[in-house]
């Protein structure tokens, strides 16, 4: 989602406008869930999709009409009739597709600029479209992770509702407010996974989380390993003086997955120990059974109580039999995807 955003950015800071297509609602089987987006450009190339096939085709199709008139649509496909025979998609759902034109003015500059900087950061953000309403267009706003609206004039029983059900509701919804529906796209970066130590396994660790949405932080105490040219894809790598308080400075709530691969027990039992006093929402460390037991014994004896250390992941990873840093990065990053989809799924886009 967040390269979407950046073509968003990139193309409205060109000059150009465009369509931004989003799945407003979906009811049975249908190829992506409420949330999905693509654009469109006036050129005809694409970013992101909506599932494909012939319902992708059709939005490309009826965005020629969003550039031509300068307006916003809705549209309606119903995949259990002859169009889904047609095109082999046996999906037997419904879904509504909001069709949204983008000029590129300043309005819409700051708001999708305001869309990055949150998704860079880590920080949940709500994109609000009103639907089209007549001849009368209401401009978008964003409520940042605080609820604060970026437009000053926004009603507080409007602002009101938008909290409300972004508690509750994952992707987008459709809600209704004094008679005029409005489109709410929940945008957060799905998961910040801090990385503490930077070997072998950790920069493989980086790669994988990072192709799959996750932020990824390193942290390490040697310069020579934590550095851009070993970790090119993390968003941030920071050099520790020592393990001491490691996690200073970051803000490590329940979207943070804490992943401890440092090169040594001792180290391991320091950040766990510190770990276990944040509120992050996953927690693995590396290690045999063997290992755990001892650091779990000497924590306990330090007053960790052993309900904290049965939230703990350890030996982390899946059990795949994985051995080599690779396979060790694939079974971690595989359980960082399922603690994903089933602990936090209210709050992560699909």
């Amino acid at each position: 989602m967040k390269k979407l955003i950046q073509q968003i950015c990139t193309t409205l800071n060109d000059g150009q406008d465009l369509v931004l297509v989003t799945i407003s609602s979906q009811s049975g089987s249908t190829p992506r869930l409420a949330g999905a987006k693509m654009i469109i450009l006036r050129d005809g190339r694409i970013g992101g999709t909506i599932g494909g096939g012939q319902v992708e085709a059709l939005a490309i199709q009826e965005a020629a009409t969003c550039f031509s008139t300068r307006k916003s649509l809705r549209q309606c496909f119903d995949l259990t009739n002859s169009m889904a025979a047609n095109t082999d998609m046996i999906c037997g759902g419904r879904m509504e597709v909001f069709l949204e034109y983008i000029a590129p003015s300043d309005n819409n500059r700051e708001i999708f600029q305001r869309l990055l900087t949150s998704v860079q950061s880590g920080r949940r953000i709500t994109l609000v479209c009103p639907l089209p309403d007549g001849e009368q267009e209401e401009p978008r706003f964003v409520v940042d992770h605080r609820g604060t609206p970026s437009r000053g004039d926004v009603p507080d029983t409007l602002l009101s509702a938008i909290k409300q059900v972004r508690t509750s509701i994952s992707a987008a919804t459709l809600i209704e407010h004094q008679g005029r529906k409005y489109l709410l796209s929940f945008f957060a970066v799905a998961g910040t996974v801090y990385l503490l130590g930077a070997g072998h396994v950790s920069a493989c660790t980086a790669e994988a989380a990072s192709r799959v949405g996750f932020r990824v932080v390193v942290m390490d105490d040697r310069a020579e390993f934590a550095n851009r040219e070993r970790f090119p894809t993390a968003d941030e790598i920071k050099v520790l003086s020592s393990f001491d308080n490691c996690f200073k400075g970051f803000e490590i709530d329940h979207d943070a997955y804490l992943v401890i691969v440092t090169r040594g027990h001792m180290h391991d039992m320091e950040v766990l120990d510190q770990a276990l006093q944040t509120e992050a929402g996953y927690l693995g460390m590396i290690g045999s059974r063997r290992k755990r037991n001892a650091i779990y014994s000497k924590l306990m004896d330090k007053g960790v109580k052993e309900a904290q250390l049965e939230k703990v992941h350890c030996p982390i990873g899946l059990g795949i039999e994985a051995d080599t840093p690779e396979e060790i990065a694939v079974s971690i990053v595989g359980e960082l995807i399922y603690q994903r989809a089933t602990g936090r799924k209210a709050w992560h886009l699909i």
